[in-house]
Protein backbone atom coordinates (compact mmCIF):
# COMPACT_ATOMS: atom_id res chain seq x y z
CA UNK A 1 0.00 0.00 0.00
CA UNK A 2 2.90 2.37 0.73
CA UNK A 3 4.22 1.77 -2.79
CA UNK A 4 0.78 2.39 -4.31
CA UNK A 5 0.25 5.58 -2.33
CA UNK A 6 3.69 6.85 -3.34
CA UNK A 7 2.96 6.01 -6.98
CA UNK A 8 -0.39 7.76 -6.63
CA UNK A 9 1.22 10.96 -5.36
CA UNK A 10 3.72 10.88 -8.23
CA UNK A 11 1.06 10.27 -10.87
CA UNK A 12 -1.01 12.92 -9.12
CA UNK A 13 1.70 15.57 -9.41
CA UNK A 14 2.11 14.83 -13.14
CA UNK A 15 -1.63 15.05 -13.78
CA UNK A 16 -2.01 18.10 -11.52
CA UNK A 17 0.65 20.16 -13.30
CA UNK A 18 -0.68 19.12 -16.71
CA UNK A 19 -4.29 19.77 -15.62
CA UNK A 20 -3.42 23.26 -14.36
CA UNK A 21 -1.84 23.97 -17.75
CA UNK A 22 -4.90 22.70 -19.61
CA UNK A 23 -7.31 24.53 -17.30
CA UNK A 24 -5.35 27.78 -17.60
CA UNK A 25 -5.49 27.63 -21.40
CA UNK A 26 -9.17 26.74 -21.51
CA UNK A 27 -10.07 29.36 -18.91
CA UNK A 28 -8.62 32.19 -20.99
CA UNK A 29 -9.06 31.00 -24.58
CA UNK A 30 -11.94 28.49 -24.33
CA UNK A 31 -9.84 26.09 -26.43
CA UNK A 32 -10.03 22.39 -25.55
CA UNK A 33 -6.51 21.49 -26.65
CA UNK A 34 -6.19 17.84 -27.66
CA UNK A 35 -2.57 18.54 -28.66
CA UNK A 36 -1.80 19.14 -24.98
CA UNK A 37 -0.35 15.64 -24.68
CA UNK A 38 2.12 16.29 -27.48
CA UNK A 39 3.46 19.39 -25.69
CA UNK A 40 3.95 17.18 -22.63
CA UNK A 41 5.89 14.69 -24.74
CA UNK A 42 7.95 17.52 -26.25
CA UNK A 43 9.23 18.42 -22.78
CA UNK A 44 10.47 14.88 -22.21
CA UNK A 45 11.91 14.30 -25.69
CA UNK A 46 13.68 17.68 -25.72
CA UNK A 47 15.21 16.97 -22.30
CA UNK A 48 16.39 13.55 -23.48
CA UNK A 49 17.95 15.04 -26.61
CA UNK A 50 19.68 17.83 -24.71
CA UNK A 51 20.98 15.68 -21.84
CA UNK A 52 21.93 12.39 -23.52
CA UNK A 53 25.65 11.69 -24.09
CA UNK A 54 26.99 12.87 -27.43
CA UNK A 55 27.66 9.29 -28.56
CA UNK A 56 24.06 8.26 -27.79
CA UNK A 57 22.58 8.10 -31.26
CA UNK A 58 19.90 5.41 -31.23
CA UNK A 59 16.98 7.61 -30.23
CA UNK A 60 17.35 10.07 -33.06
CA UNK A 61 17.75 7.70 -36.03
CA UNK A 62 21.47 8.52 -36.39
CA UNK A 63 20.54 11.86 -37.93
CA UNK A 64 21.00 14.12 -34.93
CA UNK A 65 23.71 14.13 -32.28
CA UNK A 66 22.52 14.74 -28.69
CA UNK A 67 24.14 17.69 -26.94
CA UNK A 68 25.18 16.04 -23.67
CA UNK A 69 24.28 19.05 -21.51
CA UNK A 70 23.85 19.12 -17.74
CA UNK A 71 20.56 17.42 -16.84
CA UNK A 72 19.08 20.31 -14.84
CA UNK A 73 19.99 22.80 -17.58
CA UNK A 74 18.45 20.43 -20.13
CA UNK A 75 15.19 20.33 -18.17
CA UNK A 76 15.02 24.12 -17.97
CA UNK A 77 15.80 24.53 -21.67
CA UNK A 78 13.18 21.91 -22.57
CA UNK A 79 10.51 23.81 -20.61
CA UNK A 80 11.50 27.02 -22.42
CA UNK A 81 11.33 25.19 -25.77
CA UNK A 82 7.80 24.08 -24.93
CA UNK A 83 6.87 27.67 -24.09
CA UNK A 84 8.29 28.86 -27.41
CA UNK A 85 6.39 26.12 -29.22
CA UNK A 86 3.14 27.14 -27.53
CA UNK A 87 3.73 30.77 -28.45
CA UNK A 88 4.28 29.82 -32.09
CA UNK A 89 1.07 27.77 -32.10
CA UNK A 90 -0.85 30.83 -30.92
CA UNK A 91 0.80 33.26 -33.36
CA UNK A 92 0.79 31.06 -36.46
CA UNK A 93 -2.31 28.93 -36.00
CA UNK A 94 -4.81 29.79 -33.30
CA UNK A 95 -4.71 33.58 -33.53
CA UNK A 96 -5.53 33.56 -37.26
CA UNK A 97 -8.34 31.08 -36.51
CA UNK A 98 -9.66 33.36 -33.77
CA UNK A 99 -9.45 36.47 -35.95
CA UNK A 100 -11.30 34.56 -38.66
CA UNK A 101 -14.13 33.80 -36.21
CA UNK A 102 -13.69 30.06 -36.66
CA UNK A 103 -16.14 28.17 -34.43
CA UNK A 104 -15.18 26.22 -31.31
CA UNK A 105 -15.98 22.85 -32.90
CA UNK A 106 -13.72 23.60 -35.87
CA UNK A 107 -10.89 24.66 -33.51
CA UNK A 108 -11.40 21.45 -31.53
CA UNK A 109 -11.01 19.43 -34.73
CA UNK A 110 -7.84 21.41 -35.53
CA UNK A 111 -6.32 20.48 -32.15
CA UNK A 112 -7.15 16.80 -32.75
CA UNK A 113 -5.48 16.89 -36.17
CA UNK A 114 -2.51 18.77 -34.73
CA UNK A 115 -2.18 16.14 -32.02
CA UNK A 116 -2.06 13.27 -34.51
CA UNK A 117 0.39 15.12 -36.78
CA UNK A 118 2.86 16.05 -34.02
CA UNK A 119 2.66 12.63 -32.36
CA UNK A 120 3.69 10.88 -35.56
CA UNK A 121 6.49 13.38 -36.11
CA UNK A 122 7.84 12.22 -32.75
CA UNK A 123 7.56 8.63 -33.93
CA UNK A 124 9.67 9.46 -36.99
CA UNK A 125 12.22 11.47 -35.00
CA UNK A 126 12.48 9.50 -31.78
CA UNK A 127 11.42 5.98 -32.91
CA UNK A 128 8.91 3.87 -31.01
CA UNK A 129 11.34 2.42 -28.49
CA UNK A 130 11.02 3.29 -24.80
CA UNK A 131 13.96 5.37 -23.52
CA UNK A 132 15.17 6.63 -20.14
CA UNK A 133 16.99 9.72 -18.98
CA UNK A 134 20.74 9.21 -18.31
CA UNK A 135 20.24 9.05 -14.52
CA UNK A 136 21.54 6.59 -11.95
CA UNK A 137 19.16 4.10 -10.36
CA UNK A 138 17.93 4.79 -6.83
CA UNK A 139 16.31 2.63 -4.16
CA UNK A 140 12.91 3.44 -2.73
CA UNK A 141 12.81 4.88 0.76
CA UNK A 142 9.93 5.36 3.20
CA UNK A 143 8.86 8.95 3.88
CA UNK A 144 6.10 9.27 6.50
CA UNK A 145 3.33 7.16 4.93
CA UNK A 146 4.58 6.51 1.38
CA UNK A 147 7.53 4.98 -0.48
CA UNK A 148 9.47 6.56 -3.34
CA UNK A 149 13.03 7.28 -4.47
CA UNK A 150 14.81 10.45 -3.29
CA UNK A 151 14.76 11.78 -6.86
CA UNK A 152 11.01 11.28 -7.16
CA UNK A 153 10.51 12.99 -3.80
CA UNK A 154 12.30 16.03 -5.23
CA UNK A 155 9.97 15.92 -8.25
CA UNK A 156 6.97 15.87 -5.91
CA UNK A 157 8.26 18.82 -3.86
CA UNK A 158 9.18 20.87 -6.95
CA UNK A 159 5.78 20.14 -8.50
CA UNK A 160 3.90 21.29 -5.40
CA UNK A 161 6.07 24.41 -5.19
CA UNK A 162 5.40 25.27 -8.85
CA UNK A 163 1.65 24.84 -8.44
CA UNK A 164 1.56 27.03 -5.32
CA UNK A 165 3.62 29.65 -7.16
CA UNK A 166 1.25 29.57 -10.15
CA UNK A 167 -1.72 29.92 -7.83
CA UNK A 168 -0.20 32.98 -6.15
CA UNK A 169 0.71 34.56 -9.49
CA UNK A 170 -2.79 34.07 -10.87
CA UNK A 171 -4.39 35.45 -7.71
CA UNK A 172 -2.24 38.41 -6.71
CA UNK A 173 -0.45 39.75 -9.80
CA UNK A 174 -1.65 42.15 -12.49
CA UNK A 175 -1.07 39.45 -15.09
CA UNK A 176 -3.30 37.02 -13.21
CA UNK A 177 -6.04 39.64 -12.89
CA UNK A 178 -5.72 40.42 -16.60
CA UNK A 179 -6.07 36.72 -17.43
CA UNK A 180 -9.23 36.52 -15.36
CA UNK A 181 -10.57 39.63 -17.08
CA UNK A 182 -9.97 38.14 -20.54
CA UNK A 183 -11.53 34.89 -19.36
CA UNK A 184 -14.69 36.67 -18.26
CA UNK A 185 -15.00 38.84 -21.38
CA UNK A 186 -12.42 39.48 -24.07
CA UNK A 187 -14.40 42.44 -25.40
CA UNK A 188 -14.81 44.16 -22.03
CA UNK A 189 -11.17 43.58 -21.13
CA UNK A 190 -10.13 45.29 -24.37
CA UNK A 191 -12.33 48.27 -23.49
CA UNK A 192 -10.56 48.39 -20.11
CA UNK A 193 -7.21 48.80 -21.84
CA UNK A 194 -6.05 45.18 -21.61
CA UNK A 195 -4.37 43.84 -24.74
CA UNK A 196 -6.22 40.53 -24.98
CA UNK A 197 -3.96 39.22 -27.77
CA UNK A 198 -0.88 39.62 -25.57
CA UNK A 199 -2.64 37.99 -22.61
CA UNK A 200 -3.69 35.04 -24.74
CA UNK A 201 -0.13 34.72 -26.08
CA UNK A 202 1.29 34.74 -22.54
CA UNK A 203 -1.32 32.15 -21.55
CA UNK A 204 -0.26 29.84 -24.39
CA UNK A 205 3.40 30.21 -23.42
CA UNK A 206 2.70 29.64 -19.71
CA UNK A 207 0.41 26.68 -20.33
CA UNK A 208 2.92 25.06 -22.68
CA UNK A 209 5.79 25.54 -20.22
CA UNK A 210 3.74 23.85 -17.50
CA UNK A 211 2.85 21.02 -19.89
CA UNK A 212 6.55 20.60 -20.75
CA UNK A 213 7.40 20.48 -17.04
CA UNK A 214 4.77 17.76 -16.57
CA UNK A 215 6.46 15.84 -19.39
CA UNK A 216 9.85 16.15 -17.70
CA UNK A 217 8.31 14.89 -14.45
CA UNK A 218 6.64 11.98 -16.22
CA UNK A 219 9.88 10.94 -17.92
CA UNK A 220 11.92 11.17 -14.69
CA UNK A 221 9.37 9.05 -12.83
CA UNK A 222 8.67 6.61 -15.67
CA UNK A 223 10.30 6.82 -19.11
CA UNK A 224 10.25 8.61 -22.46
CA UNK A 225 7.83 7.44 -25.15
CA UNK A 226 6.73 9.06 -28.39
CA UNK A 227 3.07 8.85 -27.30
CA UNK A 228 3.55 9.42 -23.56
CA UNK A 229 1.37 12.53 -23.43
CA UNK A 230 -1.45 10.88 -25.32
CA UNK A 231 -1.43 7.94 -22.88
CA UNK A 232 -2.34 10.16 -19.92
CA UNK A 233 -4.43 12.75 -21.77
CA UNK A 234 -7.73 11.22 -20.64
CA UNK A 235 -6.60 11.35 -17.00
CA UNK A 236 -5.59 15.00 -17.46
CA UNK A 237 -9.02 15.86 -18.83
CA UNK A 238 -10.56 13.91 -15.94
CA UNK A 239 -8.54 15.86 -13.37
CA UNK A 240 -9.48 19.16 -15.01
CA UNK A 241 -13.19 18.34 -15.16
CA UNK A 242 -13.30 16.86 -11.66
CA UNK A 243 -11.65 19.90 -10.08
CA UNK A 244 -13.77 22.34 -12.07
CA UNK A 245 -13.22 23.50 -15.64
CA UNK A 246 -11.40 26.81 -15.81
CA UNK A 247 -10.25 26.78 -12.17
CA UNK A 248 -6.52 26.27 -11.65
CA UNK A 249 -6.85 25.36 -7.97
CA UNK A 250 -9.56 22.84 -8.84
CA UNK A 251 -7.31 21.31 -11.50
CA UNK A 252 -4.54 20.88 -8.92
CA UNK A 253 -6.82 19.05 -6.51
CA UNK A 254 -8.61 17.08 -9.23
CA UNK A 255 -5.30 15.91 -10.69
CA UNK A 256 -4.10 14.62 -7.33
CA UNK A 257 -7.39 12.84 -6.68
CA UNK A 258 -7.32 11.10 -10.07
CA UNK A 259 -3.65 10.11 -9.71
CA UNK A 260 -4.10 8.64 -6.24
CA UNK A 261 -7.32 6.82 -7.19
CA UNK A 262 -5.68 5.25 -10.25
CA UNK A 263 -2.73 3.83 -8.31
CA UNK A 264 -4.49 2.91 -5.07
CA UNK A 265 -7.21 1.06 -7.01
CA UNK A 266 -4.55 -1.48 -8.07
CA UNK A 267 -4.58 -2.84 -4.51
CA UNK A 268 -8.32 -3.46 -4.41
CA UNK A 269 -9.28 -7.18 -4.13
CA UNK A 270 -11.41 -7.24 -7.30
CA UNK A 271 -8.55 -5.67 -9.31
CA UNK A 272 -6.20 -8.63 -8.86
CA UNK A 273 -5.10 -9.72 -12.31
CA UNK A 274 -6.85 -6.74 -13.92
CA UNK A 275 -4.48 -3.86 -13.22
CA UNK A 276 -4.87 -2.62 -16.80
CA UNK A 277 -8.36 -1.50 -15.77
CA UNK A 278 -7.07 0.80 -13.01
CA UNK A 279 -8.00 3.95 -14.94
CA UNK A 280 -11.61 2.76 -15.12
CA UNK A 281 -12.02 2.87 -11.33
CA UNK A 282 -10.82 6.48 -11.10
CA UNK A 283 -12.93 7.59 -14.05
CA UNK A 284 -15.97 5.78 -12.65
CA UNK A 285 -15.62 7.61 -9.32
CA UNK A 286 -15.24 10.88 -11.24
CA UNK A 287 -18.53 10.24 -13.05
CA UNK A 288 -20.32 9.57 -9.75
CA UNK A 289 -18.98 12.82 -8.25
CA UNK A 290 -20.02 14.82 -11.32
CA UNK A 291 -23.55 13.41 -11.09
CA UNK A 292 -23.92 15.23 -7.76
CA UNK A 293 -21.73 18.22 -8.60
CA UNK A 294 -21.64 18.68 -12.40
CA UNK A 295 -19.54 21.85 -12.21
CA UNK A 296 -16.72 19.95 -10.50
CA UNK A 297 -15.46 20.17 -6.94
CA UNK A 298 -14.36 23.82 -7.11
CA UNK A 299 -16.13 24.94 -10.29
CA UNK A 300 -18.97 27.44 -10.54
CA UNK A 301 -22.21 26.70 -12.32
CA UNK A 302 -21.83 29.61 -14.73
CA UNK A 303 -18.61 28.04 -16.08
CA UNK A 304 -20.49 25.06 -17.50
CA UNK A 305 -20.98 25.60 -21.20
Amino acid sequence: MLDQLGNGLLLGIIISVASVALSLLYGVTRIVNFAHGEIIALGAIATLFLSSPIDYRFLFLDRFTPLGLNFVISCLLAVLICGLFGGLLELLLFRPLRKGNVGNIAVLVVTIGLSIFIRHLYLLFATGRVQNFPLELQRRQTYLFFDMTPRNLKVLIIGIFVMVLIGLLLTYTKLGKAMRAVRDSEELSSVSGINSDNIILITWISSSMLAGLAGVFQAIINDVRWNMGFLILLLIFAGTVLGGIGTSFGAMVGGFIIGILVQVSVGLPFMEGHTEAKNAVALGIMIVILLFRPQGIFGKKERIS
